[in-house]
């Protein structure tokens, strides 16, 4: 069985061989690109699009190649398939060699420009696990100099340093032997090491370079795909130490990479150099690695020491350039030195521009069209394609842009939905609000929209268009939400809790068994302090853990040795508190001896209502008399959007084994546990509020403000907020029918309140 491992790593060797070195003068440089690559893509581990178009950008003339399939062709084959990736990566011309073996499912090969000599194959002995490849060597017939001997090896992805240390040591012996000495030889590719300390890269730099070390344009040498989640320098060009004198710098259409270069698409810029590929082309997905790239001049040797015309191996490519930004073109030529190069526009010299490359600093109209550059030598000359730059003029006018975006909205029904937007953009900006994708109506044409005694029809998705001469921006969709008003009261039990079934101390947070219409209730949940081990009483909900000795509640607070629950009113309903009118208890004889009941409005502070005593200790367990809640003021007419949280924190247990629970007292299915109350509707004002607002004594609870407001029942009132009176900047915070309780975080040494009739 064959476990292909989805990142697997590779590496290539490269020699440059002296047959023997040949007696005759040099007439001119070589220019050849090598590369490697490993840099299939998506669930095949083929040569999708992505890792494609990244080999016709770089434009190498050797690579060393791993995982050498595309997605159609069957793995270990030569075929039309293969035959047609070569064609379409490189050029009708290259020539490749690849592995063929049964079973390879992930084969080694060489590309390259030039004529295939001889090929082959040597055997992983070091790891004999390894049965889906082994390494891959060709003998390249380079033009007028040295032949070039290439290895593609994909090292052990999943072995260890002392098997990837065993098969270099298999490359480099396999090198002495069967290649001629005095060699030029390249390792390139990538060792699946974890760093330049390995064992392996140790073993190949007795007789190569690692210096200097190739890297992106932002100075990263790792080459593996997740780069920014922790790199690893899997991929190498090693040069011999008799060919680094030839090393050249790797250079593209707007940048020089003196080190070689590690081409990640999603770090270099501009684009434009690298057309067809793309900028995401390095992130596609289960890409392998980035492909490594390095540069050599290499001497061409002739008998009668004849000059050879310039030819052009890299044409200057057409850009698109903003007003402003800069522009480089860039040539790279063969022929025998030295070559001279002329930049025309328009077909007119361009004066100075007698390099290989041509830039612009700064963009401007003017610049706009056909560049070509002429190579000549003693032999001729080449003139290159022509390379057009366009140049865009950005707008004057600015298009809008949507800087806050319309919140969605639940009302209840008979109530004003206001809606809002801002923009930039040039003036003028109009607006078109619209509803379910269609016009609201000819007049919603403004920043704010407003849907007066809104009703359960007009609720849906919001938009509006902002347009302008320049272009038109759509805002993200708000939702209106219209609940029915509740026309009729309630009263009884708000939420009551029947623990009859309750084993194992029962599920947190407990839902509720009875739970009045128009309210939300959130069940009894245990704080984190709580533990539910080992175990429990039967017809009972609750916890152990409770380790709280002291006569406070402060530590049982820290601890977080509490129990909760919340109740709040559905949209156009308010809520009141009558009574706690259930509550059955069971301890433990180590379990907490008293508590304290609280409540908390909003995100606001705790307050108390009042002390709990739990002096039975009893199987049987025992039931507290009714908690009145009628006469706090804060509990009373609470409106949607404000949850009342209740806690019980217990205290006073003589082991953190103790027990408390609320128990089925009665042995019953009626509540053991329950908060009565009534539910009444809001009614939608119909004009404005009769009367001002008033405010009651505020009062600090911690770093909390407290106060009610009060005005004409159900009209719309809210409280502002201001620093200083001596200024007119007051900031709204809460919008509610009135009465209503208000609290807030109090964060600066004074602020000032006020109430407002909502407008």
């Amino acid at each position: 069985m064959i476990i292909r491992h989805v990142l697997s790593f590779t590496f290539a060797v490269a020699i440059f061989a002296i047959l023997p070195q040949r007696a005759a003068a040099q007439i001119s440089n070589l220019s050849v690109r090598i590369a490697t690559a490993n840099i299939t893509s998506g669930p095949d581990q083929s040569y999708e699009q992505a890792g494609r178009d990244i080999l016709k950008a770089l434009k190498p003339d050797i690579v060393a190649i791993q995982e050498f399939k595309a997605s159609a062709l069957p793995a270990g084959t030569n075929d039309t398939n293969m035959r047609a990736l070569v064609d379409e990566a490189f050029g009708t011309n290259f020539h490749y060699f690849k592995q063929t073996k049964a079973g390879f499912s992930i084969p080694n090969g060489i590309v390259s420009r030039w004529p295939i000599l001889s090929s082959g194959s040597w055997e992983d002995t070091a790891v004999p696990t390894i049965t889906d490849r082994s390494f891959a060597w060709a003998q390249i017939d380079l033009p007028g100099t040295n032949d070039l001997y290439v290895v593609s090896v994909h090292l052990y992805a999943s072995g260890s340093a002392t098997d990837r240390n065993d098969e270099a040591l298999i490359i480099k012996s396999n090198i002495q032997a069967q290649f001629p000495p005095g060699a030029w030889i390249i390792v390139g590719g990538d060792f699946n090491s974890s760093s330049r300390g390995e064992a392996c890269v140790t073993t190949f730099k007795t007789f190569l370079s690692d210096y200097p070390i190739p890297t992106d344009q932002a100075g990263d040498p790792d080459t593996n795909a997740g780069r920014s989640s922790g790199g690893n320098p899997y991929d190498y060009v090693l040069p011999s130490f008799n060919l680094t004198n030839y090393q050249a710098s790797v250079v593209m259409p707007s940048h020089t990479f003196t080190n070689g270069l590690v081409f990640d698409t999603r770090v270099y810029t501009p684009t434009n150099d690298f057309l067809p590929a793309t900028a995401t082309n390095s992130g596609a997905f289960q890409m392998q690695h980035m492909a490594v790239v390095k540069n050599f001049l290499l001497p061409v040797f002739g008998s009668n020491a004849v000059p050879v015309a310039p030819s052009i191996a890299t044409q200057p490519l057409s850009q698109t350039n903003t007003v402003g930004t800069p522009a480089n073109f860039f040539i790279a030529a063969n022929g025998t030195s030295p070559l001279a190069y002329q930049w025309l526009f328009n077909g007119t010299n361009l004066v100075g521009s007698t390099a290989t490359n041509h830039a612009i600093a700064s963009v401007q109209v003017p610049d706009g069209g056909p560049y070509t550059c002429i190579v000549t030598n003693n032999a001729g000359s080449a003139t290159s394609l022509v390379a057009t730059l366009t140049v865009i003029v950005p707008p004057t006018n600015t298009p809008p842009t949507i800087t806050t975006n319309p919140a969605s909205l639940a009302i209840a029904s008979g109530a004003t939905a206001n809606f809002s937007v801002t923009a930039t953009g040039t003036a003028p900006l109009s607006y078109q609000w619209r509803f379910n994708g269609t016009n609201v109506s000819a007049t919603a044409t403004n920043s704010t929209f407003a849907i007066a005694n809104a009703q359960t029809n007009h609720s849906g998705p919001y938009t509006v268009i902002v347009t302008n001469i320049a272009g038109a921006a759509t805002s993200t969709v708000a939702t209106l939400t219209v609940t029915p008003v509740n026309t009729n009261s309630f009263t009884g039990v708000l939420a009551g809790w029947d623990v009859n079934g309750v084993t194992n101390f029962g599920i947190s947070p407990l839902p509720p068994t009875t739970n009045a219409t128009g309210i939300s209730v959130t069940g009894l949940t245990r704080g984190t302090g709580l533990t539910t081990t080992p175990t429990a009483a039967a017809r009972a909900w609750g916890a152990n853990g409770w380790d709280i000795a002291s006569a406070t509640a402060a530590a049982a607070i820290a601890a977080n040795d509490f129990v909760t629950l919340g109740i709040e009113a559905s949209p156009g309903n308010q809520v009141s508190f009558s009574s706690v009118s259930r509550f059955d208890y069971r301890r433990s004889s180590t379990g907490p001896t008293n508590g304290v009941l609280q409540f908390q409005l909003g995100s606001g502070a705790f307050a108390d209502i009042t002390n709990l005593a739990y002096t039975v200790s009893a199987s049987s367990g025992a039931s507290l008399p009714a908690i009145d809640l009628s006469g706090i003021a804060a509990l009373q007419n609470v409106g949607p959007g404000t949850n009342v949280t209740f806690r019980i924190v217990n205290f006073g247990s003589t082991s953190s084994g103790g027990t408390w629970y609320v128990f089925d007292f009665a042995n019953t299915t009626a509540n053991d546990f329950a908060i009565s109350g009534s539910i009444a509707p809001l009614v939608p004002p119909s004009g404005p509020p009769a009367i001002a607002p008033t405010l009651s004594t505020p009062g600090l609870v911690g770093n909390q403000i407290i106060f009610q407001l009060t005005g004409t029942a159900t009209s719309n009132y809210v409280v502002l907020v201001s620093t200083n009176l001596a200024i007119t900047n007051w900031l709204p915070l809460q919008t509610n029918p009135a009465p209503f309780w208000f609290t807030n975080n109090v964060t600066v040494p004074q602020q000032f309140y006020r109430g407002a009739v909502a407008q």
